[in-house]
């Protein structure tokens, strides 16, 4: 995840697919370039899957695997919010942000190389429990970066910080 906002007051973070969204994107525009092609040159039956089948399958995955995650930690309300949006809409799950005591560093071993994602552990409300942030799991220094800054975030001490101007 990356970190968009950063203040004492609030921390934002957020996680957007841009290279999977590219690649299906560019995916769906050879496949309805080599079914217009097709088109053009008479094969009907290679138009038919260039032009509907495959580019429905991908336009389904985009559709469905696509989806933008962004986590706002709000001292001013006392909120933790995590949105979600997709193709398909908005979803906004929000908790008081006294229950977070801590974010963790969830990973998942494959067979090339392992992968991680960002959990926060909630000791109250009716959520208690730990939850992933996101439903995937990424390589990269993002996952890592995201954790130290919620946990750097909630060390603060900002009652004894002087008021900024």
């Amino acid at each position: 995840m990356k970190i968009v906002h950063n203040t004492p007051e609030k921390l934002v973070l957020t996680f957007v697919p841009w290279v999977f969204a590219t690649v299906l994107s560019a995916l769906l525009l050879g496949v309805v370039g080599f079914g217009l092609n097709a088109l053009f040159t008479g094969d009907v039956s290679a138009a038919f899957w260039g032009l509907l089948v495959i580019p429905a399958f991908v336009l389904l995955f985009l559709v469905i695997f696509v989806r933008r995650d962004d986590l706002i930690l709000d001292r001013d309300s006392n909120l933790l919010e995590l949105r979600h949006s997709t193709f398909l809409g908005r979803t906004r799950v929000q908790h008081r942000l006294e229950h977070l005591r801590e974010a963790k560093l969830q990973s998942s071993r494959s067979e090339s190389a392992n992968t991680y994602r960002i959990a926060l552990v909630l000791d109250g409300g009716m959520d208690a429990g730990t939850h992933a942030v996101t439903p995937i799991y990424i390589n990269g220094p993002g996952p890592e970066r995201g954790v130290a800054a919620i946990n750097a975030w909630l060390a603060q001490d900002v009652d004894s910080a002087p008021p900024q101007a």
